[in-house]
Parts: C-alpha cells; sequence; structure tokens
C-alpha cells in the first residue's frame, strides 16, 4: 500500500514537472545556394545562455548565428570561385552573402518577436 502511494506520488509529480524540448530546426530560412553550398544551419544549442548553434559554435543571440551562417556560405562559396570552379565568380559568392544577410536579418527578427512573445506569455 504504502509503495504503492509513494509510486504514484512519484509518478504525479515526474508527469506534471515541465520539460523542456529542444528542436533541432533550423532558423536559418536562406535557401540561395550557389555551385551547391548551402548557408550552414542555425540550430538550438539547448544552452539557454548561448541558445543559438551554427557548426559547434554557440552564439547569445540570433542576429550573430545567422551572421555566421552567412559568412561561412560565403567563404566555402569564394573558396570554390578561387579554387577553380568556373561556375562561380567570387562576385557571385558576395551577391548571394548578401540576399543571405538580407534573410538572416528578417528571421533573427522573427526569432527575437517569438522569444518575447513566449516569455510574456510564460510570465
Amino acid at each position: 500500500m504504502k509503495t504503492t502511494l509513494i509510486l504514484a506520488t512519484f509518478l504525479a509529480a515526474v508527469l506534471a514537472a515541465p520539460s523542456t524540448i529542444h528542436p533541432r530546426a533550423n532558423l536559418q530560412t536562406f535557401t540561395g545556394a550557389l555551385g551547391g553550398i548551402a548557408a550552414t544551419p542555425v540550430q538550438d544549442s539547448g544552452d539557454a545562455k548561448r541558445p543559438f548553434e551554427v557548426k559547434g559554435d554557440t552564439f547569445v543571440n540570433a542576429g550573430a548565428a545567422l551572421q555566421r551562417s552567412c559568412d561561412q556560405q560565403f567563404n566555402a562559396c569564394a573558396n570554390a570561385a578561387n579554387g577553380g570552379d568556373a561556375t562561380l565568380s567570387v562576385g557571385d559568392c558576395n551577391q548571394q552573402k548578401t540576399q543571405c544577410d538580407a534573410a538572416g536579418q528578417d528571421a533573427a527578427a522573427k526569432a527575437t518577436g517569438a522569444a518575447a512573445a513566449n516569455a510574456t506569455a510564460s510570465a
């Protein structure tokens, strides 16, 4: 009887406890990929203090993470162009980076707005 009561109480406490789910969805919305080189994914790191991750590096805010993602795409594109890929030019890569940065600013604003809404809703 005591065991059943203890077990039931424990299970009720565990099931009622809030849980945090960290989706690994990609926050990077830019889909341009010259030469097949996509922007690096921006994902939830699972760390509340540095919640955004790009290729193992973590960031405090979405804007910085999205900027890094675009920078990495540009570097890979420029390396391919300089390495002899005749279908690419560094100028093309630079134009793509400008587009990626613009998409990143929009995505960062949406992420910041969603985070503020979540904070308000949970307050």
